[in-house]
């Protein structure tokens, strides 16, 4: 079978498989790296395929690229899904931020404004701050304008807007000079040299000066070991989220796992210089 046909096969199987509960989410908590605070968990789409297996968002969100309707549904059922799960975590005293990537074609569909809105009915008293969108990258954005527009709409609606896998593409700079955020999350790649790559360090160190000097909120993805996590600290970076943390996790099992967590002893101290 060609690439082009499973393409197509995967976005005619994915309404069915919405409705089948075939899809679901896991969580990654996020962490406050100094303090050791668990302040949010950013939402990770699975495919448990009848035929394929469990799919990653890369084995299927690229055949939906042709599909704005499908590619719609999949990122309101995953808000939706964000949704009912932070309300969850909160009913049994856990007040935690839920981020869900979205792409910038979703945004800009004319079904935005109102399903949102229905979303942020949903929280049912909650802040509308526990929501936060992870716009990606990778999307592909003509209008920035346009972009800006809905972006500054939810904003003002008190949702968190972060600028997903920041410096994985090659127009890092256009973004962070043209779109409102609220937050900047800094691509894994940077972030697996550390502390021994100088390049790698160099980078994270000026990325985070940059976004502090834009008010923005920085994440590190990809905290892959307790020494990454001290490196943060040192260069300034405030959040992080991996494996060094936890792994993805399904939200039943969040709970439970924050009851048990305990910070790396060192991530509740800042040290006063990276390696």
């Amino acid at each position: 079978m060609t690439a082009a046909r499973a393409g197509v096969d995967l976005r005619d199987e994915l309404a069915q498989a919405l409705a089948r509960g075939e899809l679901f989410l896991l969580f990654q908590p996020q962490v406050d790296l100094s303090g050791g605070r668990v302040v949010g968990a950013e939402a990770l789409c699975r495919w448990q395929h009848p035929g394929h297996g469990l799919l990653q968002p890369e084995d299927f969100l690229g055949a939906l690229d042709a599909d704005a309707d499908a590619a719609f549904a999949l990122a309101d059922w995953a808000l939706g899904e964000a949704v009912r799960c932070a309300a969850g975590w909160h009913a049994q005293g856990h007040g935690l931020r839920v981020g869900v990537n979205v792409g910038a074609a979703q945004l800009l569909d004319a079904r935005w404004p109102a399903r949102l809105d229905a979303h942020l009915q949903a929280l049912a008293g909650l802040p509308t701050a526990r929501l936060e969108l992870e716009l990606l990258e990778s999307s592909v954005i003509e209008d920035f304008a346009r972009v800006a527009q809905c972006i500054e709409a939810c904003l003002r609606a008190g949702v968190g807007v972060a600028l997903d896998d920041f410096g994985a593409g090659h127009s890092a700079l256009a973004w962070l000079s043209r779109l409102p955020a609220s937050a900047l999350k800094l691509d894994r790649a940077f972030i697996a040299g550390l502390p021994h790559s100088a390049a790698d360090t160099a980078i994270v160190r000026h990325l985070v000066a940059l976004a502090k000097e834009l008010g923005l909120a920085v994440v590190a993805e990809g905290v892959e070991s307790r020494r990454q996590g001290e490196c943060l600290i040192a260069l300034g970076c405030e959040l992080g989220q991996g494996f060094a943390i936890a792994p993805p996790m399904p939200s039943a099992d969040v709970v439970p796992w924050l009851r048990g967590y305990e910070a790396a002893p060192l991530w509740g101290q800042r040290p006063a210089t990276a390696d």
